[in-house]
C-alpha cells in the first residue's frame, strides 16, 4: 500500500510541475535564447537542466538498497553537482527545444513510479538524516518533496523574461575557487529550503529564531548579501569606515532590514538575494592573493582575514537554510496526519 506521505509528495510535485511547464509553454522562441540571470545558462540550457537525469532519483535509490547513513554521509561531504548539471545540459544544447518541452514532460515518470512503490517497509530508510551543511539536516524522504526544484526554476525562468542580462566572465583565485564550493553548496541549500516552504507556513513564527517568521529569516538572508559585500570591498580597499559604521550594529541592521521587506514577495526576496551573491562574486572576482589576509571587520569590531569571512559566510546561509527545514511541505504534512 502506498504511503500517504508519499502521495502527498507526488501530488504536490506534479503541482508544481505544471506551474513549470505552463511558464515554459509561454515562452516565445526568442525568450528561449535569453541568459538567466546571473550565470552563463540560456531559457533553453535551464529548461534543459531542470529536466534533470530521468532517473528514479532518491525512490531509486532506495530500492536498490543501497542507502546507509554511512554512504549518504560521505556522498553528500563530496559530491559536487555542478560538474554533473554543466554536463547535463551541454550534452543537450543539441536538442531542439521541442525534444525539451517533451522531455520535461517527461521527466519525473520514473521517479513518481518508483516512489509511488514504497511502503512500510522503507520508512527507515525514509528517516534517515541527510546532511546538508553546518546546522542543516533534511531527511531522506525529504528527496521525495522534489517540487522545490520545479518551483525555483520556475522563477529563473521568468526572471530571465524580465530582465535583459548578458552573461560576465568572472575568474577567482584557486584559493576562492576553493572556498566557493562551500558557498555555492549553501547558497544552493538555502534556495531548497526556501523554495520547500509551504504556503501557509511563512507567516508563522519560526521555531529556531524566536520572534522572526520563517518570512523574516529569507528577508535576513536576502538583505545580508549587501553587508556582506560591504564587508569583503572593505578589504580590497573599496569600502570606507563609514561605509562599516553603517552596518556594524548588527542588531539594529538586523531588525531594521526585516521590517522594511515584511510587506514583499516571497519572489522578490528570492530575486534581491540572487543579486546580492552576483555582487559578492563579482567583488571576489577583484581580489588579489594577499587581499585574502586582509582584515575584514566584523560587527562589534571583531577582525577576521577575508579568507576566514568566507568560510564563516558558507555557515551563515547553511545555518539559515537549516531553520527553514520545519517549515517544509514535508514536515507540514506531517504536523496534519498528527492532528
Amino acid at each position: 500500500m502506498t504511503l500517504p506521505q508519499v502521495e502527498a509528495a507526488v501530488e504536490d510535485l506534479r503541482h508544481a510541475h505544471r506551474e513549470l511547464l505552463g511558464v515554459v509553454d509561454s515562452l516565445s522562441d526568442a525568450d528561449w535564447e535569453r541568459y538567466v540571470p546571473y550565470g552563463d545558462w540560456t531559457v533553453k540550457d535551464m529548461v534543459a537542466h531542470a529536466i534533470g537525469d530521468m532517473s528514479p532519483s532518491g525512490a531509486g535509490l532506495i530500492h536498490a538498497g543501497v542507502l546507509t547513513p554511512e554512504f549518504i554521509a560521505s556522498t553528500s561531504k563530496a559530491f559536487d553537482v555542478r560538474a554533473r548539471n554543466a554536463s547535463i545540459v551541454e550534452e543537450r544544447r543539441r536538442f531542439t527545444k521541442e525534444d525539451l518541452r517533451q522531455l520535461l514532460f517527461e521527466s519525473h515518470d520514473a521517479m513518481i513510479d518508483y516512489a509511488l512503490l514504497l511502503d512500510e517497509s522503507n520508512l527507515p530508510v525514509l528517516a534517515y538524516g541527510v546532511p546538508m551543511g553546518p546546522e542543516y539536516e533534511i531527511k531522506v524522504e525529504d528527496w521525495l518533496w522534489h517540487s522545490y526544484h520545479d518551483r525555483q526554476h520556475a522563477d529563473d525562468i521568468r526572471r530571465a523574461s524580465e530582465m535583459d542580462w548578458q552573461p560576465e566572465k568572472l575568474t577567482f583565485l584557486p584559493e576562492i575557487e576553493e572556498k566557493l564550493r562551500a558557498n555555492v553548496r549553501a547558497q544552493d541549500g538555502f534556495l531548497r529550503a526556501a523554495y520547500s516552504v509551504a504556503d501557509e507556513a511563512w507567516d508563522e513564527e519560526s521555531r529556531d529564531c524566536p520572534g522572526w517568521t520563517y518570512h523574516d529569516i529569507l528577508a535576513h538572508v536576502s538583505s545580508n548579501e549587501t553587508r556582506r559585500e560591504t564587508r569583503l570591498r572593505s578589504a580590497i580597499g573599496e569600502a570606507s569606515a563609514g561605509d562599516l559604521a553603517e552596518i556594524n550594529d548588527v542588531d539594529v541592521w538586523n531588525e531594521a532590514s526585516v521590517r522594511e521587506r515584511r510587506g514583499r514577495a516571497v519572489r522578490e526576496l528570492v530575486d534581491e538575494l540572487q543579486a546580492g551573491w552576483h555582487g559578492i562574486l563579482k567583488t571576489l572576482a577583484r581580489f588579489k592573493r594577499e587581499e585574502l589576509l586582509r582584515p575584514v571587520t566584523l560587527g562589534g569590531g571583531e577582525t577576521i582575514p577575508a579568507s576566514e569571512f568566507l568560510d564563516r559566510m558558507a555557515a551563515h546561509t547553511s545555518r539559515h537554510g537549516g531553520q527553514l527545514v520545519p517549515a517544509s511541505r514535508r514536515q507540514r504534512f506531517v504536523l496534519k496526519t498528527q492532528r
